[in-house]
């Protein structure tokens, strides 16, 4: 593995979440993993020095796999090419980072995963070119394949989470917003892309249209469970666990599900519209905060509201009949709710 240049980039001592204890839903595709972690380094090593060099700093830094699992076992639902499946998880995966590189330039966030962020390392220029170059592989390994449908739901799919990003840049610290525009936004920003890739899985897999389509909504029920876990979580779990600062989407000015309902509590409520109409807030406002968010109803009403889109994408399940892969899908729904980080 390719080390990057001393002191541009230092790699983390984290890894995929292959060996985690609480991921059985890995089991039946671990062979297929592993042939995938070693194809994804060996696609990036192919790449030209810098940007080959920043992938794989962000790859060796951890992170679940969770897309490109997602993938490979809805595939198995099927009779897969393995060559265009492992083509189309990569795409997903690239994608993927892509677009945390540009969150991480526009929420201005110094570390992802304990490490320094791309455009801390090398500045603001080089990570826009950066993700717009692995948005432009991911579409590039996509067109490989040659599956028309697959290329189009790709496509909407990017532009889908460029509007959920424009979406929350437009209503930072707008504390009044509505579930109903909150949901819009995480089902673009995240949703999407887990749609996209049970959708690509069941696609290279020779599924029909109406199984397809199945998998693409559980896909998307998947992702917002995941996303409301994200930002309870964001509350709840301590920065070693998370990767990144508690009460952090706060500080960037992103309004989430427990904050909003927690505002609604008729005890806390109050509490918190004080505190959050003074300006600027500091250290010590937002620690008040992310204490009275921690002590409302709305960390558990998050809670009910993932659990419940978990539930929906595993009723989705039901028409395939039962096989490990099945099983893997239904535990991954559970998992993404009772997950630490």
């Amino acid at each position: 593995m390719r080390e990057p240049r001393p002191g541009v980039l230092a790699k983390g001592d984290g890894g995929p979440l292959l060996a985690a204890p609480e991921t059985d839903f890995l089991q039946p595709i671990r062979v297929e993993l592993e042939a995938f972690e070693l194809r994804l380094h060996d696609t990036v090593h192919a790449d030209l020095g810098p940007v080959a060099e920043a992938m794989e700093y962000i790859l060796a830094g951890g992170g679940k796999r969770l897309r490109p699992a997602l993938v490979i076992l809805a595939a198995r639902l099927g009779a897969p090419d393995l060559e265009h499946v492992f083509r189309g998880a990569m795409a997903i995966e690239f994608i993927h980072n892509a677009t945390l590189i540009h969150d991480d330039l526009i929420d201005r966030a110094p570390t992802r995963r304990g490490l320094r962020t791309i455009h801390e390392s090398l500045g603001a220029n080089p990570a826009i070119i950066i993700g717009d170059y692995y948005f432009a592989r991911g579409a590039n390994l996509m067109s490989l394949i040659g599956n028309p449908r697959v290329d189009l739901l790709l496509s909407q799919t990017v532009m889908s989470i460029c509007y959920g990003e424009m979406l929350q840049l437009t209503s930072q610290r707008k504390y009044d917003q509505s579930v109903e525009e909150y949901q819009d936004k995480i089902e673009r920003k995240t949703a999407a892309l887990l749609a996209a890739s049970a959708y690509v899985g069941g696609a290279l897999a020779g599924l029909d249209e109406a199984e397809v389509e199945t998998l693409r909504r559980y896909g998307r029920l998947l992702g917002m469970a995941f996303q409301i876990a994200d930002d309870v979580l964001d509350y709840l779990s301590s920065e070693r666990e998370m990767g990144k600062p508690v009460g952090n989407d706060l500080k960037q000015g992103t309004v989430t599900l427990p904050l909003m309902l927690a505002l609604k509590d008729a005890a806390v409520g109050p509490r918190l519209e004080r505190v959050l109409s003074r300006e600027p807030l500091g250290d010590g406002d937002y620690a008040e905060v992310v204490r009275l968010v921690r002590d409302s109803p709305g960390i558990e009403e998050s809670y009910e509201l993932a659990r419940s889109f978990s539930r929906q994408a595993s009723a989705e399940l039901e028409r395939f009949p039962a096989s490990p892969y099945r099983d893997a899908l239904l535990e991954l729904a559970r998992y993404v709710v009772r997950r630490k980080h």
